[in-house]
Order: structure tokens, then C-alpha cells, then sequence
């Protein structure tokens, strides 16, 4: 990994950059909320290999450098929401890659039991202690998905067991299919290497939960 120069798109809080960084990849960080970028820089700056941490939208950045790994993961790429958006989105990778660069996908297949639920129904996601008061939040939510559009409108309802719904936040995600995925890829002149159905690397099939794509420029 040392000496590899890696770009992660909608890097967040530096969760996946973390062990990069530390086994001494020239990593740079691309996030689009201020705050995230920010306790990125604090929790990644402890390491003698200091990473660049920029601000920007993964639909139009320039960054003067192509990378010899560039990867978006846990379903960052579904809140491209437009077939323009992720045209955009892939414009960009490709101007910073160089020809023995890869470029790597990782988003869950869609489930029509999860797409079709019936609407104004909480259904449970998670549960957290709160940092505050360290009582248990419990996340519900519900959607209402666009078959035309392929996008699903989700709400989270977050809840205490003497506090309901204290919070409520609202959220888009495209639906990506595998079949469009491909279709996509392609249109945008990348040539699928690898597509896998896990982090193990298994073979995507019809019980895969995930879709991730190895891609290179075709």
C-alpha cells in the first residue's frame, strides 16, 4: 500500500481512509459536507503521512492529479440520483485516472420487498446509544419508491422509549440494478474487470446482497 496515491469520493469521516492512511498510502479524501471533512482531517492527521482532505462535490472537482486507485464505497454512489448526475460523476473519475488506474463501485442490490413496502409504515434499521444521555435511539423508517424515476424517497424516525420520533430526517437514494449498472459503466467508457457479490470477492449471482465493480478505463 505504501506509495499507492488513492482517491475515495464522499469519504466522510475518514472511516475507510483510516487503515490507508496508516499503512502509508498518499491518500486524498474528496467530501462534500464541511463538518465531515473536518473531523476527517482531526482523526487522520495523527499519522506522519498526513492526507489531503478536500471539500467539493464528486460531480465536479478537479484536483490536478490522476490516482493510481479510486474507489466510493458503502452506497455513496446512490445519491447520484440522475442519469446527468452520474455521467458527471463519471467524467471526473476518468480525468483522474491514468491508463493502469482502478476505479472501484460498492453499493447493495436492491430488493423489491424493501422497494414495495406498503406506504406510512415504520419498518425498524437500527439501534445506537446516544453520546449524550446514553439511552438507546431506535431508527425506524419508511419510503415511497419511483419506479420511473428509480429513486426511493426514505424517512428516518428516530425515537427514545419515552421520546418518539425526536427527530425525523428525510433522504434520497437512486436504485441501481445490476443490469443498469452495467449498462452505465459501459456508456461511460470503462471496462468492467471484476464484478463481486461481497467482500470476499465471490462471484456476483442472484443471492448477492452487493454489487462492487472493478473498472478500468476502456
Amino acid at each position: 500500500m505504501s506509495g499507492n496515491t488513492i482517491l475515495e469520493l464522499a469519504c466522510g469521516t475518514g472511516r475507510l481512509a483510516n487503515s490507508l492512511v496508516r499503512e502509508g498510502a498518499d491518500y486524498t479524501g474528496l467530501e462534500l459536507s464541511q463538518d465531515f471533512a473536518d473531523l476527517a482531517k482531526k482523526k487522520l492527521n495523527q499519522y506522519g503521512n498526513a492526507p489531503t482532505i478536500v471539500t467539493g462535490d464528486m460531480r465536479n472537482f478537479q484536483l490536478n492529479k490522476t490516482f493510481d486507485l479510486i474507489f466510493i464505497g458503502f452506497n455513496s454512489f446512490l445519491h447520484l440520483l440522475t442519469d446527468e448526475d452520474s455521467a458527471s460523476f463519471f467524467t471526473c473519475v476518468k480525468k483522474h485516472m491514468h491508463e493502469n488506474s482502478r476505479f472501484l463501485i460498492d453499493i447493495f442490490i436492491p430488493n423489491p420487498l424493501f422497494l414495495y413496502r406498503p406506504e406510512g409504515i415504520q419498518f425498524p434499521v437500527l439501534e445506537y446509544n446516544d453520546s449524550h444521555s446514553d439511552k438507546i435511539v431506535k431508527v425506524q423508517e419508511s419510503n415511497i419508491y419511483n419506479a420511473d424515476t428509480e429513486v426511493n424517497e426514505l424517512t428516518w424516525y428516530f425515537s427514545f422509549d419515552d421520546q418518539k420520533d425526536f427527530a425525523i430526517e428525510q433522504f434520497s437514494m437512486r436504485m441501481y440494478f445490476p443490469s443498469k449498472m452495467n449498462q452505465i459503466l459501459i456508456e461511460n467508457g470503462f471496462r468492467i474487470l471484476h464484478q463481486w457479490g461481497d467482500y470476499y470477492r465471490s462471484p456476483l449471482g442472484e443471492g448477492s446482497k452487493l454489487q462492487i465493480y472493478d473498472v478500468c478505463i476502456a
